[in-house]
Order: C-alpha cells, then sequence, then structure tokens
C-alpha cells in the first residue's frame, strides 16, 4: 500500500522531496511522519471501519496526508470543493467529513466533522499498521454531458496498475512531477501523485497561484496540464517562461490547436504529449506530437487493448467510425449507485467510453466526438469534434461549441457557441461558417466571455445549452 512505500523510500532517501506546495518543501521523512501522525490522530476519533469520509479540505497537500491515513485505516473517500456538495453525492454510509482546521469552513448540520489540527500532539503507538483492510478512493467523472458519477478506485488493487502506468506516462524515481492544482475527486489530481510517490519521485503542487512560476524556478520533468490551462502561453508572449526540453509536457483533457502546441513547443518544451485517458479505463496513450500533423492522433500503448465498434459490438476496420472502448485492467465494473449507467457503459471487460473513434492505417486513434455531441441536420447525425477544433483553430478562438435545438417550433437549428474576450470580424465569421459548416443550413453563432466548464476545462454542454435557450427567449 502507498503508505508502507512512502515509509520505505523515507528511510532508504529520508532528505529526497516527496513534495512541493506553493513553494515549500516537504522530504520523505517529513511525509511519512506527517502520515504517522495523521493515521494516530485519526485512529483516536473511533472511525467507522468501511465508511465514506468526506475530505472537504482546499489545501491539496494536507488533504493528500489525510486522504492516505483514512485509507489507511479503512476508510474510503471522496473529496469536494464545497461543503454544499456533500448532499448531492447521494452516498448512504458517510459517517464523517474530515476539514482542516486552518481553513473555513461552513457549518454541516446533522453530520460529524472531524476538524485536524495543524499539530496532532499524539504520543506513536508502538504497532502503527491498520488491523483492517485498506478502503478506496471516490472519482467523480466529468458531468460534460450530464450529471456527474462516481467510480470506486479499490485501494488493494489499484496498486497492480501503478507501475504500468509511471511508465506509460514516463515516470520514475528521479521525475519531478507538476499536477498544479488539480482536485482529488478528478482521475489525474488523485492518479499522478499517487503514481509519482509509488516511484519515489516529487510531486509539485500550485495552489492560488501563477500556473508558470514552477517553470520559472523548478527543474521540472513532467508537467500535466490541459489545452485550457496552457493557453496563456499563446495569449502572454511577453510572459516570462524558462525553456526545458528535458521536459515532458503531458496534455490531456482535449485536442490543442496548432497554434498552440508550436507555441508550447518553441517557449517550453520539444517534449509535447497527448495524453488519451478516462476516469474509467485511466490511460491509454501518451502520443509525442513530432510533427503538428499528428495533432489529434493517439498511438494506444502495447499494453492497453482499444478497440473500434459497431452497435453489435463488431471491430470496425481503419477509416471506419465507431464507438471506443477499452479493456479494464483494475476490476473496475460499473458506477456507484447507477446501475442504469453501469450496464450502458460497462460491459464483459470493456469501459464504453462514450466517444466516437476511429483508427487508421498506421494504427493511431482519432476522437471524432461524444455519442452524445451530434448535432441533427435534417435528420443527419454529425459528430461536432472535428467541426468545432477547425472553427477554434480558423478563428484563434478559445473554445467553439456546437449543438442543435429547435427555434420557435420549427427543426433544429445549428447554434455555434464562441469563447473569446475579444469581438469577432464579422467578415472572418462568415468565412469560417461558411468553409467549415458548409450544408448544415442556418447557424447562429452566439459570443460568450466564458463557456461554462468543470475542473478539468472540459465545457459543460448541458448548461451551456441552458443558457443559449435562455439567450433565445426560450426554457427548457
Amino acid at each position: 500500500m502507498l503508505i508502507e512505500t512512502i515509509q520505505a523510500q523515507a528511510r532508504a532517501t529520508p532528505d529526497k522531496p516527496a513534495l512541493v506546495h506553493n513553494g515549500e518543501t516537504r522530504s520523505y521523512a517529513e511525509f511519512a511522519e506527517r502520515l504517522m501522525q495523521a493515521c494516530r490522530y485519526l485512529a483516536q476519533q473511533e472511525l467507522q471501519v468501511a465508511s465514506v469520509a468526506v475530505l472537504c479540505i482546499d489545501d491539496l497537500a494536507q488533504a493528500w496526508i489525510l486522504g492516505i491515513a483514512l485509507r489507511h485505516l479503512g476508510l474510503t473517500t471522496i473529496a469536494v470543493g464545497r461543503a454544499e456538495e456533500i448532499d448531492g453525492l447521494a452516498l448512504d454510509n458517510i459517517s464523517c467529513v474530515v476539514t482542516w482546521a486552518e481553513e473555513e469552513v461552513c457549518a454541516m448540520p446533522g453530520r460529524r466533522q472531524i476538524r485536524v489540527p495543524r499539530e496532532q500532539g499524539v504520543p506513536a503507538p508502538t504497532d502503527l499498521q491498520a488491523k483492517v483492510p485498506p478502503g478506496g478512493h471516490i472519482l467523480l467523472t466529468s458531468g460534460t454531458t450530464g450529471a456527474s458519477k462516481m467510480v470506486l478506485r479499490d485501494a488493494r488493487v489499484e496498486t497492480s496498475t501503478l507501475d504500468l502506468h509511471a511508465q506509460i506516462n514516463g515516470i520514475t524515481a528521479d521525475s519531478l512531477v507538476y499536477v498544479r492544482d488539480f482536485p482529488l475527486r478528478t482521475a489525474g489530481g488523485y492518479r499522478w501523485p499517487l503514481l509519482s510517490w509509488h516511484q519515489g519521485a516529487t510531486v509539485v503542487f500550485q495552489q492560488g497561484r501563477d500556473f508558470h512560476l514552477p517553470l520559472l524556478t523548478l527543474p521540472l520533468t513532467h508537467v500535466f496540464a490541459t489545452p485550457m490551462t496552457l493557453m496563456f502561453v499563446l495569449q502572454s508572449p511577453q510572459l516570462p517562461l524558462r525553456r526545458n526540453d528535458a521536459m515532458r509536457l503531458l496534455v490531456t483533457g482535449g485536442v490543442m490547436l496548432r497554434s498552440l502546441v508550436a507555441a508550447l513547443k518553441q517557449r517550453l518544451t520539444a517534449q509535447v504529449y497527448a495524453v488519451l485517458a478516462s476516469t474509467e479505463a485511466l490511460t491509454l496513450s501518451a502520443t509525442l506530437i513530432e510533427d503538428l500533423d499528428d495533432i489529434g492522433w493517439y498511438s494506444i500503448h502495447p499494453s492497453r487493448e482499444v478497440q473500434v465498434v459497431d452497435e453489435a459490438d463488431e471491430p470496425l476496420p481503419a477509416g471506419r467510425t465507431g464507438m471506443m472502448r477499452a479493456r479494464i485492467l483494475d476490476g473496475v465494473s460499473g458506477y456507484l449507485n447507477d446501475e442504469a449507467a453501469s450496464k450502458a457503459f460497462f460491459r464483459d471487460g470493456w469501459a464504453y467510453s462514450g466517444d466516437l473513434a476511429k483508427f487508421d492505417a498506421r494504427g493511431r486513434l482519432a476522437l471524432c466526438g461524444r455519442v452524445t455531441d451530434v448535432i441533427n441536420v435534417l435528420g443527419n447525425k454529425i459528430a461536432t469534434a472535428p467541426l468545432e477544433a477547425a472553427l477554434q483553430e480558423r478563428l484563434l478562438v478559445k473554445a467553439v461549441c456546437l449543438l442543435s435545438m429547435p427555434v420557435q417550433g420549427t427543426d433544429d437549428e445549428v447554434q455555434m457557441a464562441i469563447e473569446s474576450d475579444q469581438p469577432l470580424p464579422p467578415a472572418a465569421l462568415k468565412s469560417a461558417v461558411n468553409e467549415v459548416l458548409k450544408g448544415l443550413g442556418p447557424v447562429r453563432a452566439h459570443l460568450f466571455n466564458e463557456l461554462p466548464r468543470n475542473r478539468m476545462g472540459k465545457v459543460m454542454r448541458l448548461e451551456l445549452q441552458q443558457r443559449l435557450l435562455e439567450r433565445l427567449g426560450q426554457t427548457r
């Protein structure tokens, strides 16, 4: 288990940095001792084994310390950003909410709250080993096309895949891994530190401060980011940055603009990787973008099995678009408390991502949009992802999202939501629509300063659709 791995690393290299949080470094010896202090303190709280403990802690370093300790003591953890989110989890076995005493947390009537102080002051018992099987951690899916779903990662099983996923991402004991401020409820925010510490690497968190500071001050070997968080490189050409070609920039959460990749290669590193991963199936590919024409194509790692299938679950040949599915490695078989969705997206050891995809003749995979991200044009179902990427590239805006919606009782009309903090010249907009969306009929453009996004930067399409309906003077 992770706590034993960290203790072993502390004995072997006590002074090696385990984590850097907002510029403050903690060694493996300090990390291991803080973990033991947390275990001792929490063990005296008479916690209910096999129940769920909610982590309501903004400080990622403290959330990790307390989360590891809780799982070591046999509890399952889930992290929230605000206390108001707890009731929406629909979990009936929540036994407590764990908070950090130095943070302001609103009152939680009817729930047991454990406010952990900075100095626990609990003497060490002779035996620090947990007397129960370790718990797990619940991850939340992005919820971009509907309600967010929950995936349970069992601590006893997940260690079996950590070495493999460290290999896919190129992480070793010598790595300095920057995960920014991805929250613990996301797959990346949980898995990247987990697999890094499992290798004995150093993890860097940066919260509430400029994203680019560690890029200037630390010899980072790995940086995880989304296209949205990297747009500052394209939009702030005067911002001081240090080029580091020994650094892997691993980008997940969407396809990057060609102009963004060119800027990243020029100003940050030649090693820009496109990562294909999901909460359900974990990492499938980390593909080095050697040429701008490689953008949008993923080389599946040899250890992972991915297929593109038709409605009868028959694999399709190269060039044919179908539904993507990935072989499950660690026993996850469904979503918590959602039998219908589990049956729809988990079958016979496969996870169906909800993505439309195709292979090319070289065996590379391209995503062609979500099954639900489809516009209906005169009865024809058209995937939006390639069209949105082409419009975004042509208009040089932050994002483009296409939806088809009935307007005033008519047939579906294509609505184009554009995220840009600058007005667009009408001629340029008209030219882009005519070239990219030719044959789709009337297209109505809507300019937004910001589109609704989740913490991973993905557009929340259902919320956007509601905003468009309000703008059009309609209600759903």
